[in-house]
């Protein structure tokens, strides 16, 4: 039996389905920490009319222009990050045969060749004759990598996000 004997258009199909709920998934980010960035905009000029004296408001600025700096991050099109920022990088464990192999942490853990190995076996077979579906399956995993890069920037954006309305929240609260 040939390769190209089993092989079908279901693979592709389902491939191109993986590659959907990872760019989905990245425009979810994309939105999310678009809105935050936009919020700690807005407090930001809060703070400048309302309250702009104080320990508290000059902490809910720090706090809030490392958010603006996380979203602007966030929103470069990098497809590798500098070797400064690397820690963002979604890390490469161990994969596993519970992996959900569309879910973005994942799938951001595998290389491109571990993935089209895992996906050959999960998607049965055919994958790796052509190299078209290898090319599905980058983009999948530098899909998933951004996206999983972006969800680990909204965790800290929404940390500092937080941090700084609570200093904001107690400097209106105890204003004189």
């Amino acid at each position: 039996m040939s390769v190209s004997a089993h092989l079908s258009p279901e693979p592709e199909r389902r491939l191109w389905a993986i590659l959907d709920g990872v760019r989905h998934a990245g425009e979810r980010m994309e939105a999310k920490l678009g809105a935050l960035t936009v919020l700690a905009f807005a407090q930001l000029a809060l703070i400048a009319v309302a309250v702009p004296d104080g320990p508290l408001s000059a902490a809910a600025v720090l706090l809030l222009g490392a958010c603006l700096l996380i979203g602007a991050l966030a929103a470069a099109p990098l497809s590798r990050l500098p070797a400064p920022l690397a820690f963002l990088e979604p890390r490469k464990d161990k994969t596993s045969v519970n992996d959900c192999l569309i879910s973005v942490e994942d799938l951001a853990k595998y290389t491109q060749n571990e993935l089209t190995s895992r996906l050959d076996k999960y998607l049965g077979g055919g994958l790796t004759a052509t190299p078209y579906h290898e090319d599905i399956v980058g983009q999948i995993v530098r899909g998933a990598t951004a996206a999983a890069r972006q969800r680990r920037l909204l965790g800290a954006s929404c940390f500092l996000a937080a941090g700084g309305q609570l200093c904001l929240l107690c400097r209106l609260l105890w204003r004189r």
